[in-house]
C-alpha cells in the first residue's frame, strides 16, 4: 500500500489517496474528513459533528464566500479560511461525485 501525504496508508487502486483541504471540494463531491489541522477549528467543527472520519458533501460554493456542506441531515456554511484548515480525501465511489438518491422513491 502506498502512503499518502499524511503518512497514512491508502489502498491501491481504490479512489483518490490524495489528501487535500476542504476548500478544494467542488459542488456535488463527497469526501471523508481526514484531519482538522487547528485546535480552535477542531473545537468548532466537532460541535457540528465534523471530525476525522466524517463524510461530507459539497452542496455549493458561493463565489468569494463560504462553502455549503451537507453532513447527515444538516447543511453547514463554512468560510474558506476555516475550510483550508480541514484535510479531506475525496470519496472513491463515483469518482468523488455525490450519488443522488431520490427520497420520494418508495421501498
Amino acid at each position: 500500500m502506498a502512503k499518502n501525504s499524511t503518512g497514512n496508508e491508502a489502498p491501491d487502486g481504490q479512489g483518490s489517496s490524495t489528501v487535500v483541504t476542504l476548500d478544494q471540494l467542488c459542488s456535488g463531491e463527497l469526501a471523508e474528513v481526514v484531519e482538522v489541522n487547528d485546535r480552535d477549528v477542531r473545537t468548532q467543527t466537532m460541535r457540528l459533528g465534523i471530525c476525522g472520519g466524517a463524510m461530507v458533501s459539497c452542496v455549493t460554493r458561493i463565489p468569494a464566500g463560504p462553502i455549503v456542506l451537507r453532513h447527515g441531515l444538516q447543511e453547514i456554511a463554512l468560510g474558506r479560511a476555516l475550510a483550508k484548515k480541514i484535510s479531506i480525501r475525496k470519496h472513491p465511489i463515483n469518482g468523488g461525485r455525490e450519488i443522488k438518491v431520490d427520497s420520494r422513491a418508495s421501498s
